[in-house]
């Protein structure tokens, strides 16, 4: 069975046109735009904002009890296709998934892979993201033929827009040497960055990150920074820093950890109970 649509409300409240959104489907935007209720969205839409058609398709295809909006998909096609018209690369990626799982249209993958591609190429992070997996063979396996190069391309795109999880795969691709010659300086990189992308970035990149700085791998051994990336491991980083304190001073492991407070800090994070966890 086919996945199907997972769609977020996105909406900057500007009628400026913006080609994308937002890059990232956590970001409660909508939250005071919505207060105003449905009427008044729908008066922008008639007005030509561009957001607001967008914002409408949403509320239909999930639909939406507070603003007594039933599900139609008839209906979010329709307002899709409006901001897509306008070029807001979000529309035409969550159109995309329409017409890949058929919801209010006739499924059509060649429809659906053109959508993705245009809205990738106007920069949207999920489209990239998905495009690079999907040559990658891991979602959407039926898209797309497998292509190592087209993956690895759309993944760079999708980590160049802030995706943690696009940098991550990227290294793995070149620890493993999947489709490529094993590079693991290449590697290396891509797991450095993995941990400094803003979007879905994962307490879990922080582990085999720890492993390269303590084994040396695509890169100089530094147990200072392996110290600090097993601390923003968590729970699962405890049995590496018990293993590589035995290795250090009490001065270097007091580096470590005021490295690891300060990326905390600088990244509105805090490491507990296994997770990362937002202070704002």
């Amino acid at each position: 069975m086919k996945i199907g649509a997972f769609v977020f409300l996105l909406l900057f409240p500007l009628v400026a046109f913006c080609e994308v959104i937002s890059q990232d489907p956590r970001e409660a935007w909508l939250d005071e735009y919505y207060l105003k209720g449905a009427s008044e969205i729908k008066k922008a839409e008639e007005a030509g904002d561009a957001k607001a058609a967008y914002a409408l398709g949403v509320l239909y295809l999930d639909g939406s009890s507070e603003m007594s909006i039933k599900a139609d998909y008839n209906k979010a096609v329709c307002y899709l296709e409006k901001a897509w018209g306008a070029d807001v690369a979000d529309a035409g990626y969550i159109l995309a998934t329409m017409y890949y799982s058929g919801l209010g249209v006739k499924e059509d993958n060649a429809k659906a892979l053109d959508l993705l591609v245009s809205s990738a190429k106007l920069g949207l992070l999920s489209a990239q993201s998905v495009l690079g997996r999907a040559y990658w063979g891991q979602n959407y396996g039926d898209l797309v033929s497998r292509n190592m190069e087209k993956s690895i391309y759309w993944l760079k795109k999708a980590s160049d827009s802030g995706d943690a999880k696009s940098a991550f795969g990227l290294a793995y691709i070149y620890e493993k040497g999947v489709g490529v010659d094993r590079n693991y300086s290449e590697a290396y990189k891509w797991r450095e960055r993995s941990v400094s992308l803003k979007y879905n970035m994962s307490q879990g990149y922080f582990l085999p990150l720890a492993e390269y700085y303590e084994n040396g791998i695509g890169t100089k051994v530094d147990l200072v920074k392996a110290y600090k990336c097993y601390d923003l491991s968590g729970t699962a980083g405890v049995e590496g820093k018990q293993r590589i304190a035995k290795k250090m001073t009490q001065e270097q492991i007091d580096e470590a950890l005021r490295q690891s407070k300060e990326w905390q800090k600088e990244h509105n994070v805090q490491v507990g109970g296994g997770f990362i966890h937002r202070t704002n």
